[in-house]
């Protein structure tokens, strides 16, 4: 009987072990999906039916996500990537960044100012008008309401009503901004060229720059708090906050590879990809990092994981 308790009991937690592991993406150039169900030991092809260079992947659930890419491509899934299907996107400018708040609204944002909005899930997007021709590299919302997107010259334009008006903030800079991301209306940071880092804690009322400890060009930054936070960059440039920003600390990544995104779930684990197929996770909070394999030398522009 005892036996029988422990045997049960270890399939109980075993279930659950596997029940809770993440479910990751990776996309890149020429039409590159990588996916991955089991915290990244293996990660697999999915079929795309696309050439584009894929820059920004979204999923606002296990099923249900999207990638945008160059020319315009808009692609979604509701099957978690078994199939990709193509969306209207209505424009042929290349498209760096999207961002979903459920799963029918969503903004991407792109090439000359671009920035589009659906109410649908991306059955139609409608164009609004960001009130600048500069390259927009990254769109994040917080609600159906409050977002920002970044970009080129050191451009920063923020909405309150989602997208209907967007307004130019003031960052200090003329770097270009690569990655934002967002805890809620208040507190945010962004990252670009030269190692810029800023953050606000009015909404962009005010932004300030943050010491972060490297010349190295930015891409791409990601918080799990208002505390623990990471970037990764050029050269396989890797930095950590556990502070707010604070103090920001170089992690070695064990690699020279460009990396062009990062995302953590949680204060332990988390993953980077970039150039030539690099794909790194750590299991420590970055104190240490390790490659896996993704079976590609395509470069890989975003990573997006769901716990």
């Amino acid at each position: 009987m005892i036996r029988l308790f422990i045997l049960c009991l270890f399939l109980f937690f075993h279930s659950a072990v596997n029940a809770q592991q993440n479910h990751g993406w990776v996309v890149g150039n020429s039409g590159k999906i990588i996916t991955s169900s089991n915290e990244g030991t293996t990660w697999n092809n999915q079929t795309t039916g696309v050439s584009n260079n894929l820059y920004s992947v979204y999923f606002v659930s296990i099923s249900t996500g999207w990638t945008v890419g160059t020319l315009g491509r808009i692609l979604k899934t509701t099957n978690s990537g078994i199939d990709w299907s193509s969306q209207n996107s209505g424009t042929s400018d290349n498209l760096y960044s999207i961002c979903f708040v459920n799963e029918n609204i969503g903004w991407t944002v792109g090439q000359f100012g671009r920035v589009m909005k659906t109410t649908n899930g991306g059955t139609s997007w409608s164009n609004q008008s960001s009130g600048t021709s500069d390259n927009l590299y990254s769109v994040c919302f917080v609600n159906e309401n409050v977002g920002w997107a970044v970009g080129q010259f050191g451009r920063i334009i923020k909405t309150t009503n989602g997208g209907s008006n967007w307004v130019a903030q003031n960052g200090g800079t003329s770097n270009n901004l690569q990655s934002c991301n967002f805890l809620n209306e208040t507190t945010g940071w962004i990252v670009g060229w030269s190692g810029k880092i800023l953050k606000t804690t009015n909404g962009g009322t005010i932004w300030f720059s943050q010491t972060s400890v490297t010349t190295n060009d930015l891409y791409s930054v990601k918080f799990i708090d208002s505390n623990k936070g990471w970037a990764v960059g050029w050269f396989g440039k890797i930095l950590k906050t556990i502070d707010g920003g604070s103090n920001w600390s170089s992690q070695s990544s064990g690699t020279t590879n460009d990396l062009y995104s990062v995302y953590f779930v949680n204060e332990t684990t988390g993953w980077a990809v970039g150039w030539s197929g690099k794909i790194l996770k750590s299991i420590n909070g970055g104190t240490n990092w390790f490659s896996q394999s993704s079976g590609t030398s395509l470069d890989l522009r975003s990573v997006f994981v769901i716990p």
